[in-house]
């Protein structure tokens, strides 16, 4: 599960930044439960998108952010881990269709309110270390946003991150 820890957002100077949603990593840190082992892996990043349409509403439940589709979720969060020297996606073993591991999320409307839209700020998510029980010892996480007119963000990527179980 992953936990929102800050979101903010500002106005100010109409078309200051690209209607493009932008997202980059500030840092990537594994927090340790005190007994030698990791507990979750705090993402700390920064957005930003010109006309603040980042979020979606309570009511945007219709095609395309009803459940089930691709919009559905606006924060893209994928685990990949290193197995025999290669990234591969890992399944979720509470999934019966057999889907790969993820953390996506469903960021609420961060659309200021007055005639100027643009938005920046930052955005925390914790990632658990060992998700559903599975202990990977190297992961790397991959991220993408997307707005409400549907524009996606750039694709950011940690570094390898070696866990301890």
């Amino acid at each position: 599960m992953v936990w929102l820890l800050a979101l903010s957002a500002c106005s100010r100077d109409k078309n200051k930044f690209s209607p493009i949603p932008f997202i980059e990593l500030k840092g990537a840190y594994v927090y340790n439960n005190g007994v030698d082992k990791d507990s979750f892996i705090l993402l700390q990043t920064h957005y930003r998108d010109g006309d603040g349409n980042v979020g979606l509403n309570p009511g945007d439940t219709l095609p395309p952010f009803n459940f089930g589709q691709p919009y559905y979720y606006n924060m893209l969060v994928w685990m990949y881990v290193k197995d025999k020297g290669q990234w591969i996606k890992p399944l979720n073993p509470l999934s019966p269709d057999k889907d790969t591991l993820n953390f996506h999320e469903r960021l609420p409307s961060l659309t200021p309110t007055g005639r100027a839209k643009w938005i920046e700020g930052n955005l925390d998510l914790r990632i658990p270390a060992e998700p559903y029980s599975l202990k990977p010892d190297t992961v790397k996480l991959v991220l993408q946003m997307f707005d409400r007119s549907l524009n996606k963000s750039n694709t950011i990527e940690t570094e390898p991150i070696i866990l301890k179980h």
